[in-house]
């Protein structure tokens, strides 16, 4: 596992669903671009097919609570689609910062060439991250903006495993 500021980064499967189940039920805001969903089952639903997804990321706090979820939902050879979702008490802190970069390593090191988001328009915050990271707007719509980054060929399978992932 990684840490910064005291918040650990780690990979995450269906033992820590319990405790994704938990930051999920008290995230807000619920719902926007219909994620996480509002009900409790549907949301439920959601982590568990998030989860089935071997890139998951999350962060946890010193008590050990999860405090962020990031994760890669591959959608075509070479491509994923990346979902991030920081708890309200955790945002503006790098709690995002270090899961985006986490998961962008990894993702290199998986073979991934593209990964990309569709974030909602005014959700400032996640954009100007995308941005930091060097994502490119690809698409704009009424409810969304989707970006792209292409990550690095010399990633791509030639370095090891970053460390929070093993």
């Amino acid at each position: 596992m990684q840490e910064h500021g005291g918040i650990r980064i780690g990979a995450v499967g269906r033992a820590q669903r319990d405790l994704l189940i938990e930051m999920y039920d008290r995230f807000e805001p619920l719902g926007t671009l219909g994620l996480p969903p509002r009900g409790e089952e549907p949301r439920r639903e959601w982590i568990e097919g998030a989860l089935s997804h071997r890139m998951n990321l999350a962060a946890f706090s010193p008590a050990g609570a999860a405090v962020g979820h990031c994760f890669l939902v591959p959608d075509k050879p070479g491509s994923a689609e990346m979902a991030i979702f920081v708890h309200q008490e955790f945002r503006r802190r790098g709690v995002a910062t270090a899961l985006v970069k986490a998961v962008l390593e990894w993702g290199g090191v998986e073979g991934l060439r593209r990964v990309w988001t569709l974030t909602g328009s005014d959700n400032t915050p996640a954009l100007r991250l995308q941005e930091k990271f060097g994502f490119r707007l690809t698409n704009a719509e009424f409810y969304g903006i989707e970006m792209e980054i292409r990550l690095p060929l010399a990633c791509a399978r030639e370095m090891p495993l970053p460390a929070c992932m093993v």
